[in-house]
């Protein structure tokens, strides 16, 4: 259980007095070197008894790094059981208490912190020492007698989140991760603490760390497809170059970052050195955010209205059911007029004549035209007596005064030039049959092909009977009663 050392004296000398973090395989105590009256900072081994050698390795690995920025080594060992390594002394808080407690920082002494724990990974990486576990939780932050922050960091070489069973379950403590710590695909380095630098100065700058989640696997994921979001939608008081600098240091692949924390730490110093963000760009930024949003909102809106339309408003083709037992058609083509242009085009008397030929027939009139129907192709016989009809056979339109059968009397010539000749129909020697009704011409269907119509035969003809011969009377002879016949 955390804090459970205090008030025990480690190696006859050193004094446990308050718990200040875990960190890696030991939990980090303010203490005191009695023999000296010298405040310490004591680590406490309180892993499992066989991660012992990790626990000193990592108790080495710092031990080669003294920079005024890192929570410098003094000495370690183990008395009673008890392993555990000193620290030189450390006031202050983590940053991590501060961050809950403030909030978001400042942008200078953001800057600032970021650029004490770049030197301080600077320090050991030339030696190197790759931390490997760099977040908010294994840093000292405190003030100095001239105001400004003083940071120490700690935990070199201390296991990270995948491999510390005191992690699982613990989403934040996978935020810092790089991605390639997060897909266990590359053993990470100080591109990688760069990463993880860069996590912890978005964090001062933004109150919340870039890539969050409900377990620790939707953080990793988000580390390694998601872009982080941009700093504007959480403050609009920093340098315009801030975010850049930022961006270039949570690049996913490693070869894009800063290859050095000193590299960050230069471009970091120039991007704060440029002042404040406009506030033009930083009304623009809310812009282009309104924007975005607006536009979302109108293509969810066209979305759904074309879904509706396309779902409930369907349409089909119109057909036109010609009866209840019959086949749909498609309708029609559209009146052309070629049949209103050639009855325009008729003779003048042409009306005279269909009037004279169809009138006594009770035929319907018809002219030629586009459809090609012709009413007098039925194949009927006239019956005896009635009018005249024309019937279907040659006509030669020749010009005036000029016909071959001029001769024949029974020729008529029209004023149009067209010369209508009967042709003689030989009488049928049975007697007159009733006439039979003609039947009704179709529908014209503008189909160009004349209705077809069977003829309806002729009632069959019963055979005159013949008369009995005239009983002749018999000549006057005497009955042989007395009376005459």
């Amino acid at each position: 259980m955390a804090g459970e050392s205090t008030g025990k004296i480690i190696a006859g000398k050193y004094r446990i007095d308050a718990f200040i973090a875990a960190s890696g395989f030991g939990e980090l105590y303010r203490g005191e070197n009695m023999l000296l009256d010298k405040p310490v900072s004591i680590s406490i081994f309180a892993g499992d008894p066989k991660d012992s050698q990790l626990y000193f390795a990592e108790s080495k690995a710092a031990a080669k790094v003294s920079h005024a920025n890192v929570l410098n080594l003094t000495d370690f060992g183990t008395s009673d059981g008890v392993s555990y390594a000193v620290y030189e002394a450390a006031s202050g808080e983590l940053l991590s208490a501060a961050m809950e407690r403030e909030g978001q920082l400042p942008v200078e002494m953001a800057a600032d912190i970021a650029k004490q724990i770049a030197a301080g990974l600077s320090a050991a990486h030339e030696k190197g020492i790759v931390h490997g576990n760099l977040n908010t939780g294994n840093v000292l932050a405190f003030s100095t007698d001239i105001g400004d922050p003083a940071v120490k960091v700690f935990g070199f070489d201390t296991a990270n989140s995948l491999n510390d069973t005191r992690a699982a379950g613990d989403p934040k403590r996978f935020s810092y991760l790089a991605p390639e710590q997060c897909s266990g695909s590359e053993v990470s380095d100080a591109r990688g603490d760069v990463y993880s630098l860069g996590v912890v100065l978005f964090e001062m700058l933004a109150g919340v760390p870039p890539f969050t989640g409900e377990t620790p696997t939707e953080v990793m994921m988000h580390h390694i497809d998601d872009a982080p979001p941009p700093l504007s939608a959480f403050r609009q008081d920093l340098p315009a170059a801030i975010e850049p600098v930022i961006l270039k240091a949570l690049a996913k692949d490693p070869n894009a970052r800063y290859q050095t924390a000193a590299e960050f730490s230069a471009d970091l110093n120039n991007a704060t050195s440029a002042g404040p963000m406009p506030a033009a760009v930083r009304e623009s930024s809310n812009n282009i955010w309104k924007t975005a949003f607006v536009v979302l909102v109108g293509v969810s809106l066209l979305t759904f209205a074309l879904i509706y339309i396309t779902s409930v408003k369907q349409t089909d083709p119109t057909t036109v059911q010609s009866d209840a037992n019959g086949m749909p058609v498609q309708p029609i083509n559209p009146a052309t007029g070629i049949e209103e242009q050639n009855l325009s085009n008729l003779p003048p008397d042409y009306s005279s004549l269909g009037t004279n030929t169809n009138s006594a027939t009770g035929m319907p009139e018809a002219y030629p035209g586009g459809d090609g129907y012709n009413p007098w192709a039925n194949g009927g016989v006239p019956p005896a007596g009635a009018p005249a009809i024309p019937p279907g056979g040659q006509v030669i339109q020749v010009p005036q005064g000029q016909s071959p059968f001029m001769t024949d009397p029974n020729c008529i010539m029209q004023p149009s030039g067209i010369l209508l000749c009967p042709v003689p129909v030989t009488p049928t020697p049975t007697p007159k049959a009733t006439p039979t009704p003609k039947p009704t011409p179709a529908a014209n269907a503008n189909t160009g092909t004349a209705p077809v119509v069977t003829p309806t035969p002729r009632p069959a003809t019963t055979p005159a009977k013949t008369p009995a011969p005239a009983r002749t009377p018999a000549a006057n002879k005497p009955d042989p009663n007395g009376d005459l016949n």
